[in-house]
């Protein structure tokens, strides 16, 4: 239980530290700061900041993921597939799962969608959550894989499900007063039929 409590304090306090750090960024420049700049920022010393990050990159992408964090995607699938009534399929399953992204997106509203579009501006933050997602996907597909068997199966299906909420989440935050549940919800049911559409003739368009 201690223990609980002390991981649980963790995660609170590196969210917090994140969430400044972003701000920071947001404000001076990503590139023009350095990581001992935005520990003195938000406050912190450079050991604690360094405790809690292994880079400035590490700091905003953790500060944009929030809910969509290393890891969540893959305890929420499992916790659904779990609790999902016979015959669901996976992949809706996994849409379920998603839900817990939509939260963070109504609440934190047009700050994220800038650190989003910072994300994507910036190589080297694009790079970092280039990483992460090959986290996020490997996760998922071991999740998969203990309901599946299947390994194709289980790497293909991640793949596309963290495809599908990334660019769920990119237009979101390059669309004003968008909500994430029905891009959500579009980038799902695409993948989904486009993986039983019939192949025409090159250059035709399947009806």
């Amino acid at each position: 239980m201690a223990n609980e409590v002390r991981d649980r304090s963790r995660e609170i306090l590196r969210a917090e530290f994140a969430d400044a750090a972003a701000t920071f960024c947001a404000e001076h420049g990503f590139d023009e700061v350095t990581a001992n700049d935005i520990a003195r920022g938000i406050g912190v010393s450079r050991a604690t900041f360094f405790r809690y990050f292994a880079s400035k990159e590490d700091a905003v992408v953790s500060a944009a993921r929030g809910a969509a964090a290393r890891g969540a995607l893959a305890q929420r699938i499992a916790e659904t597939a779990d609790a999902a009534e016979p015959g669901t399929t996976v992949w809706a399953a996994i849409r379920t799962a998603a839900e817990s992204m939509i939260d963070m997106a109504d609440t934190r509203g047009d700050a994220l969608r800038a650190r989003i579009r910072m994300i994507t501006e910036v190589p080297a933050l694009r790079a970092h959550l280039a990483s992460q997602r090959s986290d996020d996907q490997s996760a998922v597909a071991d999740v998969l894989r203990e309901r599946l068997v299947d390994e194709r199966a289980s790497q293909a299906l991640a793949a596309a499900a963290v495809a599908a909420a990334d660019l769920a989440w990119q237009e979101w935050a390059r669309t004003p007063d968008s909500e994430l549940r029905p891009l959500l919800d579009a980038y799902f049911t695409t993948l989904g039929d486009v993986a039983a559409t019939k192949l025409g003739p090159a250059g035709s368009r399947p009806a």
